[in-house]
């Protein structure tokens, strides 16, 4: 180790003085400021990066095949480079390598690619000993010289000499960021800190918005859960009703319940999916039914027999192996339910709870809802949708958060389904600026508007007509207004395509 050559803090600033390649600059920083092993920065992968946390989570195979995976805060530099880097990819996807062959994105550039460019670096600078080990090197003699303790240079290097015990220990993060703060980053002059305190912006700093972790949560609908739970022990059947993205499926998804659940995507295919139904009941709690009804005949033979049966027969079949109100039938989108859908969820509506999910039901295949309980979901209120907005883009970093924010509530009206979609829009841009905030746009939430009272003041306008024509011995009025009569005559007929068929 002492023979290992290393760039003081001159050398290094001057070493990133020349460096004009981006790709070059950024393998240098991950080595000067992460202290990465040459193998562990050129294989790096977009996932590898934590952008909300500032952290790079690093890959080291051991002995024994052993995979160990340790966590070095970004300095602000290597962040601003990475910035300008991702802003300058296309079509980043989360297994992309961060340095992809030239030839191939299936593998990352060579080390021997490293030790090229860096030789010409020590020609152009003279320091002879520029070199993977002795950037990696500089990050602990440094680090040393800062007075970081010795614990932490230790476990953001990830030395092979160290035992499994010190490699796990738990150090503080933030403290690791100020280590790499102090080393790394140059101190703000005493005007820019006057400057940031009065809330002028002093410096143009980038901001990375990749992240490939999502969590599962629901955000408005806490009481509408608390009424499918309180249905769902109750033993009341429901169902949920509301416009298209406002959160049914996510909604029989969130609920809590300590009764069995069966779930349907819907009622396709009506025969298949009892007889699916009954095979898992036989299978799962009511195996021992099975073996009183069909005794030792095989898996085969039985499918054939249910296959042969009606389906009012499958239903009186299932009917009988179940308990009323043990299991909970949740069948998401009932829209187009057909007849002999209606017919099933009448015969076993008092056996099985249901919980179903619509948009609209038609009037004429309602008669299956009449012992229902009725969840009508809106949009979110300007208050849950910027919670939801918040909750969603916690890991993003667009430059204005405020525009950003409102911008996306504009799209989507309080739309669950559109505000989750914008935001998806956002994570396929590296750099969020105020430019790229109000150039995404999402047109599915647009509100319907009803024309029935503008085209009834319309008729009644052109009907006045008529009568005015008498006033003004108007020829054109009379015939406007005869129009207008006619038009009246129909109306019941016209206005027929407006009645509601929907519940």
């Amino acid at each position: 180790m002492n023979d290992i050559k290393f760039l003081d803090s001159y050398q290094c600033a001057k070493l990133l003085e020349v460096i004009v390649n981006l790709k070059h600059k950024l393998i240098v920083l991950l080595m000067l400021d992460c202290g990465l092993r040459v193998s562990e920065a050129i294989s790096l992968k977009y996932e590898d990066f934590d952008f909300k946390r500032d952290l790079v989570i690093v890959k080291t195979l051991k002995k024994r095949g052993k995979v160990v995976r340790r966590k070095i805060p970004l300095s602000k530099r290597l962040y601003q480079c990475l910035a300008e880097y991702f802003s300058k990819q296309k079509n980043i996807e989360k297994d992309d390598f961060l340095f992809p062959y030239q030839f191939s994105n299936k593998y990352h550039i060579t080390r021997d690619a490293v030790n090229k460019f860096l030789k010409t670096y020590n020609k152009k600078l003279g320091f002879k000993f520029i070199n993977p080990h002795s950037l990696r090197h500089a990050f602990g003699t440094r680090h040393i010289a800062e007075g970081t303790p010795l614990e932490n240079i230790k476990t953001m290097m990830g030395h092979e000499r160290y035992d499994t015990t010190l490699i796990y220990t738990q150090i503080p993060t933030e403290l690791l960021k100020q280590n790499i703060s102090r080393v790394s980053d140059k101190q703000e002059s005493k005007l820019n800190k006057i400057l940031r305190r009065l809330g002028i912006k002093v410096v143009d700093d980038k901001k990375i918005s990749l992240n490939f972790h999502k969590d599962i949560f629901t955000i408005g609908r806490n009481l509408e859960i608390k009424q499918l739970e309180e249905n769902a022990n109750k033993g009341v059947n429901t169902i949920i009703t509301g416009g298209i993205g406002v959160g049914k499926s996510h909604l029989l998804e969130s609920f809590q319940t300590d009764k069995k659940i069966l779930k349907i995507d819907d009622l396709s295919g009506l025969k298949g999916t009892i007889k699916d139904l009954l095979i898992f009941l036989y299978n799962g709690d009511k195996k021992h039914v099975k073996d009183l009804i069909y005794g030792d005949i095989d898996h085969d033979k039985m499918l054939l027999k249910l296959n042969r049966t009606s389906t009012k027969n499958l239903c009186d079949e299932m009917k009988k192996i179940v308990e009323n109100k043990e299991y909970i039938l949740s069948i998401d989108r009932v829209d187009n339910i057909t007849p002999g859908g209606v017919q099933f969820l009448e015969e076993v509506k008092d056996t099985f709870i249901i919980f179903c999910s619509a948009r609209v039901v038609k009037l004429d295949k309602s008669s299956f809802m009449w012992n229902y309980d009725r969840l009508v979901l809106k949009t979110l209120d300007r208050a849950k949708s910027f919670e939801l907005i918040n909750k969603l883009s916690y890991d993003l970093n667009p430059e204005d958060y405020d525009l950003f924010r409102n911008h996306i509530f504009e799209q989507s009206n309080g739309n669950p389904r559109v505000i989750f979609e914008v935001i998806d829009r956002y994570r396929k841009e590296p750099i969020i600026t105020n430019e790229v905030i109000r150039e995404v746009r999402h047109t599915a939430s647009l509100q319907e508007i009803d024309m029935t009272f503008v085209i009834f003041i319309g008729f009644g306008m052109m009907y006045l007509l008529r009568y005015m024509s008498k006033e003004v011995d108007n020829d054109s009025f009379r015939f406007i207004g005869g129009v207008a009569l006619v038009l009246t005559l129909l109306s019941r007929q016209l206005l027929g395509f407006t009645k509601r068929k929907f519940l």
